[in-house]
């Protein structure tokens, strides 16, 4: 089975359990005495939504989640938001080394335009030295 049927049927597994739990709920909350038999076999398929979740687990013991993703949804958020929250980061992140990486062009440039002026004959041998390279 591949990976994305796999998690089609962790998804579908979940979102059946999902249900199921809140089925129980609705009946344990107006319980009487009739419903019993109702309740008894939605609990029954809740255990058998629990048993095939412990199965499937074995199918994602190399599937790794990052801290930051739990904390999301602890938050109440969108798990999905930590990608893109990634990506600005990253983008902000190329954006400060390009700046950095600017910066240090400029200085060298200053600093190559400085020592031609102050030390001509070192800066010659320097230029030989990085073209024999």
């Amino acid at each position: 089975m591949d990976t994305s049927s796999q998690f089609k049927e962790l998804i579908d597994t979940l979102e059946d359990l999902t249900e199921t739990v809140k089925h129980v709920g609705i009946i344990a909350c107006d319980f009487e005495e009739q419903s019993q038999d109702v309740l008894n076999t939605k609990i029954n398929d809740m255990v058998k939504g629990l048993k095939k979740l412990n199965d499937l687990k074995d199918n994602f013991e190399q599937v790794q989640v990052p801290y930051e993703v739990l904390s999301y949804i602890d938050q109440g958020r969108n798990p999905q938001l930590y990608t893109k929250d990634c990506l600005e980061k990253a983008k902000q992140k190329n954006e400060e080394n390009r700046e950095k990486i600017n910066s240090l062009q400029t200085f060298k440039d200053s600093l190559v335009k400085e020592l031609k002026t102050n030390m001509p004959a070192t800066m010659e041998q320097y230029e030989q030295s990085q073209n024999s390279r």
